[in-house]
């Protein structure tokens, strides 16, 4: 990647962008980097999702900018995260910029949540999605997750635990359900739990709160409006003997959590019945529940962790991941 330019648009999402660009310029690589998003507030991030056109004109303006800006420019690659509020004008303008160019699209969430997904597929050279099912149905290619250094380091220097369990997220479809019932027979059992419950604003709360029959037994006290720092994060980490993936019903795809797991060497206990096939499985490490009979075996909570072969962790890096994408 030594001397390689790379274009690189993607949401902002709690830092991870900053790292992926950090440790493309340790690679030797020169990043620019754009918010894929005009604007990251409720309302925006919202519009984009129910339908992008809502405020088509201003996402639009926002992106023939990019695009005046980065004209006459030269990329070896030209590098999107899941380009989901791009019109397909804009991005094909965008590249017929810089033909000599490489373009990369990867989707970290299901195609099924991207209503832009598949009209924008098409115009890219490459493409990777974290999800085994959307892989064999649109033949693209198939790449999970990554864990980046920080958590490399949380393995390395293991503490004292402080909670058996760890759950912070957002507490979308049956979530809160799921981890409120762990949480009971957490105590049940004499251990102890944390858990940090996560909404983009009252508003977006609120809005959960009236159109979900299960949100009502929220606890509106329980509920965090502010994400947590990626540095308290870690330390939540360091501190806790098991973690908790819930993954979306919608998804197949394992999500960050269980790969951030895989690198801070925790168990992990998950919803996600997919996480059987991929080569880190291991059933002391991680325990695969069922969503409506959430039962922990005794065994699983009292064995040690069971550490990943070298090759095995590698694998899932950061670093390793983007040796895939650029294709190093």
């Amino acid at each position: 990647m030594k001397g390689k330019r790379i274009l690189f648009l993607a949401n902002r999402l709690f830092g991870i962008e900053k790292v992926i660009k950090e440790t493309l310029e340790r690679k030797g690589a020169e990043v620019e980097y754009y918010d894929e998003r005009p604007a990251n507030s409720f309302l925006v991030k919202a519009a984009i999702r129910i339908n992008r056109n809502l405020i088509g004109y201003y996402i639009d303006k926002y992106h023939k900018e990019i695009i005046n800006r980065t004209s006459g420019k030269k990329y070896d690659y030209i590098f999107f995260i899941k380009g989901e509020s791009f019109s397909h004008s804009n991005l094909r303008t965008l590249l017929a910029g810089h033909p000599e160019a490489k373009s990369i699209v990867y989707h970290w969430d299901s195609i099924a949540n991207n209503h832009n997904a598949l009209n924008l597929l098409p115009l890219f050279d490459s493409k990777f999605t974290f999800d085994r099912n959307d892989s064999r149905r649109l033949k693209i290619g198939f790449l999970p997750l990554f864990y980046y250094d920080d958590y490399r380091k949380v393995k390395e220097s293991p503490g004292e635990y402080e909670n058996d369990l760890l759950f912070v997220g957002t507490a979308h479809s049956d979530r809160y359900r799921i981890i409120k019932e762990l949480t009971k027979r957490f105590a049940e059992a004499g251990m102890k739990s944390y858990t940090y419950f996560y909404f983009q604003g009252r508003l977006m709360f609120y809005k959960y709160y009236l159109q979900h029959k299960e949100a009502r037994d929220i606890k509106k006290s329980e509920v965090h409006y502010d994400p947590v720092d990626k540095n308290d994060l870690l330390d939540l980490y360091r501190k806790s003997r098991v973690i908790v993936d819930v993954s979306h019903p919608k998804q197949t795809g394992l999500t960050l959590r269980c790969i951030e797991t895989l690198g801070a060497g925790r168990k992990l206990i998950t919803t996600n019945r997919d996480i059987v096939n991929y080569d880190f499985y291991d059933p002391q490490n991680i325990c695969v529940i069922d969503s409506e009979n959430v039962a922990v075996p005794a065994g699983f909570l009292n064995s040690d962790y069971l550490p990943v072969p070298e090759d095995i962790y590698e694998k899932y890096s950061l670093s390793s991941w983007l040796d895939v994408l650029f294709g190093q």
